[in-house]
């Protein structure tokens, strides 16, 4: 397998949205994979892995036998992202390894880390790829917005239902319905509220006078 194919399967099994991404997820853990390693072991595993990954592994020094939750940590902690997004980016860049690897290779792997030794099984052909972990789950039914998942009937019945008695403008909503002719709240006389006061008013009558001896 070719670098560019195994970014291209991380990409696609982690749910990445760009290369760069895949990239960055495949350098921190191979180079986390490298920590359990002993040199050695770290050469003979990137002698059957492209360039780039290789390279990553065999950069790292050996740092002891620490257990499945710190590797997720060490991952998630070098990309500053949620723990459970470790958790995806290990198993998918260990599952494009072990598919990567001679078998002989990828065997030989697995019996050094037992307790890892699952991470690198090769995804069966034409297996779908897991759903990632921090996906929603799909809704139940009866709590969707969908027809396959929506509960029977309305959200709203008519029994529960309040319809409006009159339109928005009407006098049998408002709390006080003659405000517009009462002293205390009016906004001005009538001519007022009509613009119709001498201030306000055009000069000169509304009908010419000549209009009036006729």
């Amino acid at each position: 397998m070719d670098y560019e194919r195994f970014v291209e399967e991380v990409q696609r099994r982690a749910g990445f949205e760009g290369r760069d991404e895949a990239e960055r997820a495949i350098a921190v853990t191979a180079r986390t994979l490298g920590e359990r390693l002993l040199e050695q072991e770290a050469v003979a595993v990137a002698s059957g892995l492209p360039g780039p990954v290789a390279a990553a592994l065999r950069g790292a020094a050996y740092q002891g036998d620490f257990d499945r939750g710190e590797l997720y940590d060490r991952v998630a902690r070098r990309e500053g992202a949620p723990r459970g997004f470790g958790l995806e980016h290990v198993q998918a860049v260990f599952q494009v390894i072990g598919e990567a690897l001679p078998e002989a290779e990828r065997l030989r792997l697995q019996r050094r880390l037992p307790d890892w030794a699952d991470l690198f099984t090769p995804r069966a052909a034409g297996a779908p790829p897991p759903r990632p972990v921090h996906a929603p789950a799909p809704p139940e039914v009866g709590h969707g917005s969908t027809l396959a998942t929506g509960r029977p009937g309305s959200r709203h019945p008519l029994s529960e239902a309040h319809p409006a008695t009159a339109h928005a403008g009407s006098v049998a909503r408002s709390d006080e319905p003659h405000a517009e002719t009462k002293l205390s709240s009016s906004r001005g006389l009538t001519q007022e509220r009509l613009g119709d006061t001498l201030a306000e008013g055009r000069p000169g009558p509304e009908r010419p006078v000549s209009e009036t001896q006729r």
